[in-house]
């Protein structure tokens, strides 16, 4: 495993998720030399302690910071004397005048709460209260625009109570009511066990819980302001405090509504402006994650100012938490993340360059003040300065202190895990060998193939695939294989030309061979899985023929999307000679008497077609575990013009689709998934070109197949189908009381099917002349319906389905639905 690998892996994707999830805020980046730096303390005048984020602006502007664990601060002054103010709740506000650069030691005196008489009502005050914090707000974010804004953030990553890791950043946020918000990074510094890749101190997601609704960990969570806050909260006073002469009322917020993403904590709100001075929050039990995480135990707080105007704006945002990681056999020590970051010298209201805007990511970087490494953090006076812990770090941690060390997995699954980059730097050596070279020389374009069926027995092939010339835009494959059981070699060559190696959107290709082919050609399975059952002794699930073909086409990548698909067109012109097989073999690995069913015979003859396809999409191939959104249209026409022995028309329908229904806040909403499976002819259609409706590998039915028709599918000429199944995820059981279901990844699923095949009177008549031979059709509408649990153990899905065209209950197995 690469170091590159192990880190996006095992610890960058934490990282990211943390980073990205639980933002960072924005950073300035100018150049202050002209400036003057200002640096001291903030303390309780009668105590001495130090007071954490408290909040210094230099008067009648829109600069400012927050001290950091240690009460300390750093400001830049355009000039001196300058007059800074002071704030803290609970303390009388504090304007100091500084008339020379030096040390500045601000003392700030406990504020008394004078207060007029209370009167009890039934009501909680809170309500009241929060009714005019919405109001207050809906009047002053209507008159707010956009807004240009300089950040400072700087994350950690903990052991415990250690420090592993610090990343540090400086960049600019715009934000358009209209437009969103871009944000542009200066520089970015980090302790030397870190990488600038490995830096994701940022602040393009960064929550403002003033907004009506917030992105939290993908959540969409219904924000504490929000106009319909009151049907989804509870507030209630706890308490009385005071910043200068003004009431701050504490209130608690908890969930209304048990199964929804909300917040729990605690707000301070400013009386008679009716305005957030600040939160202390975290998501309730509802916001969870599927395993691999364990535990997701996050603390937000955030302070607003309106630096004397009419708007209430982000003067900070720090988080503190931790996160579990692990499965069975495999787990992480818990991840600490510590982040501090303060917004200051805010521009409001006021002309932003439009090309800002025009960046099609939300977050870019400034090419010219990156390159500089951290000389910008050297010249910046403006940031907040390290607590003495976090300079141990930076003097501390060295290139050999890395992540991989210091979260060193537990378990019986550990020893796979490769965490020490020393080890896997043998590794490499050994690999990096003459022999390791050469084999990897005589490997990298090999193609290796093999099956099993009850024809081809078992079938082994050996091949090269190989692209040439600039931007590899011609690749050539060739493959020889051969059939054990009815002993036939099976070569094939194929080429491909890619026409714009630019874009790589145009190709024409060409296709020739002998192979041994499913008579039903558009079933589910993948040849690998129909093997399965056939090895322990059950029906095969498909029957085959001998086709020797030739294929010429066009492929094109189209460039607006089809039903929400990027999806290829292709072209192509075949002629293929079909014959019948008469051979199969009964052998299985249990040894037993089962005696396989025949392998049917087939029209014999030479088709020619014309075949025009659409395909897109993704998702099917992964058998229901994950979502699936393919999409496949395709019409063959054959002619005896074309030098074919049929005259037919095919149509084809096959469409995946998903629809998300209730819960959507969550970060895995409640959904629906769809299958529609059709197809249809003109002509006479010979047998080989049925369509199948799939059923399941006996106990094993994903989704997409019919759970209560076994091993082998249902044919037809026309054939039409329905697959539906709703998601409920772990709602009902957390409806019942059982909190934990959604951790553990438990989902409840509904699930049915109906589908119908048609015959073909020409095919019944020529399969007649083959007594023991028969078409598996549905003889009217096939209906079931079902109920799944989903996830147990992470991994497998149990499911039962009853028939209700022909009652009767069928349990079964198959792979569970992670998305």
């Amino acid at each position: 495993m690469s170091s590159y690998v192990k880190k996006a892996v095992l610890i960058g994707i934490i990282i990211q998720l943390i980073a990205s999830l639980f933002p960072a805020q924005w950073a300035n980046a100018a150049t202050v030399l002209d400036k003057v730096k200002l640096e001291g303390t903030i303390v309780d005048a009668q105590t001495g302690e130090a007071l954490p984020a408290a909040h210094l602006i230099i008067k009648d502007t829109y600069t400012g910071t927050i001290t950091n664990a240690d009460g300390a601060f750093e400001i830049t002054a355009p000039t001196l004397p300058v007059t800074l103010v002071a704030r803290f709740i609970g303390y009388e506000s504090v304007e100091v005048t500084v008339r020379e650069q030096k040390t500045v030691i601000i003392q700030m005196q406990p504020a008394v709460v004078n207060m007029d008489a209370v009167i009890i009502t039934e009501e909680d005050p809170a309500v009241y209260i929060m009714e005019k914090v919405i109001e207050s707000k809906q009047q002053w974010r209507s008159n707010l625009n956009r807004y240009k804004a300089d950040a400072y953030t700087r994350q950690q990553i903990k052991r415990d109570t250690a420090i592993v890791s610090i990343n540090e950043s400086l960049s600019e946020l715009y934000w358009d009511r209209e437009k969103g918000v871009r944000e542009i990074l200066k520089s970015k510094r980090q302790t030397a066990n870190m990488d600038e890749a490995s830096n994701f101190a940022g602040v393009s997601y960064t929550p403002n819980f003033y907004d009506d609704n917030l992105d939290i960990t993908g959540f969409n969570m219904v924000g504490i302001t929000h106009p319909e806050a009151l049907d989804y909260y509870h507030f209630t006073l706890l308490d009385y405090n005071s910043i200068d002469d003004a009431i701050v009322y504490e209130i608690e917020v908890r969930p209304k509504r048990e199964l929804q993403p909300l917040f729990t904590g605690t707000l301070q709100v400013l009386d008679e402006a009716f305005a957030l001075l600040s939160v202390r929050l975290k998501p309730n039990e509802v916001v969870v994650f599927p395993p691999p995480i364990q535990e997701f135990n996050i603390f937000y707080e955030q302070q607003y100012s309106n630096f004397g105007g009419e708007f209430w704006l982000p003067v900070d945002f720090r988080l503190d938490g931790e996160i579990e990681i692990g499965l069975p056999g495999l787990q992480f020590p818990p991840i600490g993340f510590k982040q501090i970051s303060k917004l200051s010298d805010y521009v409001v209201n006021q002309w932003v360059p439009d090309q800002v805007f025009l960046l099609e990511n939300t977050f870019t970087v400034d090419s010219t003040s990156i390159q500089s490494s951290d000389s910008l953090f050297v010249r910046s006076l403006d940031v907040v300065p390290l607590s003495n812990m976090e300079e141990s770090a930076y003097a501390n941690l060295d290139s050999t202190a890395s992540l991989e060390k210091s979260f060193q997995p537990t378990g019986f699954l550990a020893k796979f895990v490769t965490m020490d980059e020393e080890d896997e730097r043998q590794e490499t050596t050994k690999d990096s060998s003459y022999f390791g070279q050469a084999w990897s020389r005589v490997t990298q374009n090999m193609l290796v193939e093999a099956r099993f069926n009850r024809v081809d027995a078992l079938y082994a092939g050996l091949g090269l695939e190989r692209r040439f010339l600039e931007k590899d835009r011609l690749e050539l494959k060739a493959v020889v294989g051969y059939s054990f059981g009815y002993k036939e070699w099976n070569p094939r060559i194929e080429g491909e030309w890619v026409l714009d190696p630019e874009n790589r959107r145009n190709r024409i290709w060409a296709k020739s061979g002998k192979i041994t082919t499913p008579r039903l050609n558009n079933t589910y399975y993948p040849s690998t899985i129909q093997a399965v059952p056939i090895l322990f002794g059950f029906d095969d699930y498909n029957d085959y023929y001998r086709n020797e073909y030739s294929k010429i086409g066009f492929t094109h990548r189209m460039k607006g999307a089809i039903l929400g698909r990027r999806s290829d067109a292709r072209l192509y012109y075949s002629i293929e000679n079909h014959s019948s097989i008469d051979y199969k073999t009964s052998y299985d690995l249990r040894a037993s008497d089962n005696n396989a069913r025949m392998n049917p015979p087939i029209d014999d003859g030479r088709l020619s077609s014309i075949t025009i396809e659409i395909e897109g999409g993704s998702g099917k191939e992964a058998l229901g575990v994950v979502e699936a959104n393919n999409l496949y249209l395709g019409i063959e026409t054959s002619h005896e013009v074309l030098g074919s022995d049929w005259d037919f028309a095919r149509f084809e329908l096959e469409l995946y689709q998903r629809f998300k229904t209730f819960y959507k806040r969550r970060l895995i909403p409640n959904v629906l998934d769809v299958k529609l499976k059709a197809g249809s002819f003109v002509g006479g259609i010979p047998i080989q070109r049925n369509g199948a409706l799939d059923a399941a590998l006996g106990v094993f039915g994903p989704f997409g197949v019919f759970k209560t028709k076994t091993f082998t599918p249902y044919e037809g000429a026309s054939y039409a189908s329905l697959y539906a199944e709703h998601n409920f995820r772990s709602i009902p059981l957390e409806a019942l009381g059982w909190k934990g279901a959604g951790k553990k990844g438990l989902s409840i699923i509904a699930f049915g099917g109906v589908g119908k095949t048609w015959e073909n009177s020409e095919q019944l008549t020529f399969i007649q002349e083959f007594p023991g031979t028969m078409l598996p059709n549905t003889m009217g509408l096939h209906t079931e319906i079902g109920v799944s649990l989903s996830n147990i153990f992470s991994l497998i899905r149990l499911d039962l389905a009853y028939r209700l065209d022909a009652p009767g209950l069928y349990p079964g197995i198959s792979l569970s639905r992670f998305f």
